[in-house]
């Protein structure tokens, strides 16, 4: 049995995990998909392979992955795989976060990263993104394929990346949660558009969302862009969202 850990916002992530469980069930290894919001990580199973996949945010990822896989036991040898999903590049994060499980004693067996649609800033149209996400599961493919046969690789850090790694981290975990950053990335909700369905509320991997006469935003937004890109309405925005992306379809994300 595998057992993956995903964390996604627009879709990117939960889609390739999606396809990933899928090539493993198809070659006999049974594999589910579960979301980081909707288990402890106390509470996953170590008595089997797991895999964790989250989005990379600002060259590094959200503060609620990174508390998630900091709070993981102790692996006592588990073996795991790791992948991540970005617009252009991560400058080799998800070789940190392997050194981060290695330190709690997990046997990392394979890391990777995908490129798939950018789902903030240049948002391609709907065939170039199908045609980008065509491409990356190929390479998805070919990285399950070398798991199973043991010939998967482990991204290695190097000095560059070190350096890149705790820029990234500090402002990912410190200046994120700052007044300023929130200020920035404060989303606008249209009244004439809001309906009030709550779906933004459902949505929310951290209760963020108080549905009142229209969406009221507590201080725990991590600007995953979920809400924006799933509102049924378009009714919400930010000053610095150009388009919104989704890669999975409403009922999908809901899942």
């Amino acid at each position: 049995m595998i057992n993956i850990y995903v964390f996604s916002g627009t879709g990117n992530t939960l889609l390739v995990a999606n396809k990933i469980a899928e090539i493993f069930n198809k070659n006999n290894n049974s594999c589910s998909v579960t979301r980081m919001e909707n288990i402890k990580p106390s509470d996953i199973n170590l008595n089997e392979t797991i895999g964790i996949g989250w989005t990379v945010a600002f060259w590094n990822t959200y503060p609620f992955v990174r508390k998630w896989i900091d709070n993981l036991p102790n692996g006592n040898g588990t073996k795991v795989f790791l992948f991540d999903t970005m617009g252009d590049s991560s400058c080799k994060m998800i070789a940190h976060i392997a050194e981060i499980l290695q330190s709690k004693n997990y046997n990392v067996v394979a890391t990777k990263g995908f490129i798939m649609p950018n789902n903030f800033l240049l948002v391609l149209n709907d065939k170039k993104n199908k045609q980008k996400i065509e491409k990356t599961f190929v390479k998805v493919e070919k990285y399950v394929q070398d798991i199973i046969e043991n010939k998967a690789v482990v991204d290695k850090t190097n000095i560059f990346s070190k350096v890149a790694f705790v820029i990234t981290s500090f402002i990912t975990t410190k200046l994120w949660n700052t007044k300023l950053a929130k200020k920035i990335m404060k989303f606008k909700i249209d009244k004439t558009k809001c309906n009030g369905c709550g779906m933004c509320v459902k949505l929310c991997p951290l209760d963020n969302i108080e549905l009142k006469t229209i969406p009221e935003f507590k201080n725990k937004c991590i600007f995953c862009l979920r809400c924006v890109s799933y509102c049924p309405q378009k009714a919400l925005s930010n000053n610095i969202l150009l388009k919104s992306y989704r890669a999975l379809t409403l009922n999908d994300i809901l899942k």
